[in-house]
């Protein structure tokens, strides 16, 4: 994903590091959410770009406004082959429900009610897209802006550091560092800092070759990815976060062939040996990594090696 423009000048909220354009994965910029609502009748449903032919923002800008609510999707917006008309009602009313919440102020409600029709095979691509367009702007709020919409914030105490304020949580310190803007120094005594409950876990979809995150079953972002062999063999497994290890203890690949050499050899580890690494590539996602290596941009492995930590599980799936 590639870098953000920096709109967020007057921004009241933390950034993660920007990495892209449109929606960078990391990118907290405070802006009000686009225009959500569905298209007019007139517009033909069929030209909805199917959602595997373009990801979703991810960590997209925070919202600063309650967004427009939409229509209720029309009727004739076409549903998958496997829907059936109580999975529309169904969708329909919580799509409502998330906007009275989000009237209401109620964005960590509205995250987690949109959360669980996330991947949904009997949405239609209109549906598809703008529910992962919501999702994002909400996560982007919810999880990663300073605003305490899960946890109370939490208030330093003297001796206190980000270390010591994240074990508990199960969440990586650096996480915190990144969402409150704690710098190298550490957080003040009697600074409030914005706190959420890990782990975070991921799920890689092999079709659609990207990985999703979530948190207490709430949608957390989406990256692309490219998926080696030792990925696809375990679909409908998990594996665990192990730790991210440095470049310098990284083993050599050896004679394994790949299409494409990874920009550095620090890596996110999980079990089974396999792992996590970047491409510097802007194309790796159509790369063939080698056999345990599922790719990532360097922007997003930055931002990865800052959410997974121990606790953290990532499941294959088709």
């Amino acid at each position: 994903n590639p870098a953000i423009a920096a709109a967020a000048a007057a921004s009241q909220t933390a950034a993660l590091a920007a990495s892209a354009p449109t929606a960078s994965p990391g990118s907290l910029a405070d802006a009000p959410l686009p225009n959500t609502s569905q298209p007019s009748s007139t517009t033909p449903a069929s030209s909805a770009a199917p959602v595997g032919d373009q990801l979703p923002p991810t960590y997209i800008d925070a919202v600063a406004a309650i967004p427009p609510k939409p229509a209720a999707p029309p009727a004739t917006v076409p549903m998958a082959p496997q829907a059936s008309p109580h999975d529309s009602v169904a969708f329909t009313a919580a799509w409502d429900d998330a906007h009275n919440k989000l009237e209401a102020g109620r964005y960590a409600e509205a995250l987690a009610i949109l959360s669980v029709w996330y991947d949904d095979a009997s949405l239609s691509p209109e549906e598809n897209r703008q529910l992962e367009t919501l999702l994002g702007q909400l996560a982007g709020t919810v999880i990663y802006s300073t605003q305490d919409m899960l946890l109370p914030p939490h208030i330093v105490a003297p001796g206190e550091t980000l270390e010591n304020i994240a074990r508990p949580l199960d969440i990586p310190w650096k996480l915190l560092s990144k969402i409150n803007g704690v710098g190298p120094e550490g957080p003040t005594p009697g600074q409030a800092i914005k706190v959420l409950r890990g782990p975070f876990d991921a799920v890689v979809s092999v079709s659609r070759r990207r990985l999703s995150l979530q948190v207490g079953g709430r949608y957390a972002g989406t990256f692309a990815v490219a998926i080696g062999n030792g990925f696809s063999a375990r679909t409908g497994s998990s594996v665990q976060f192990l730790e991210v290890q440095p470049a310098s203890t990284m083993p050599a690949h050896g004679t394994v062939p790949v299409a494409y050499q990874p920009a550095q050899r620090s890596a996110i580890m999980l079990s089974d040996g396999l792992r996590i690494e970047a491409a510097a590539d802007p194309g790796f996602v159509a790369s063939t990594p080698a056999d345990q290596v599922l790719l990532v941009s360097l922007a997003d492995f930055a931002d990865l090696a800052d959410i997974l930590g121990p606790g953290s599980q990532l499941l294959v799936r088709q």
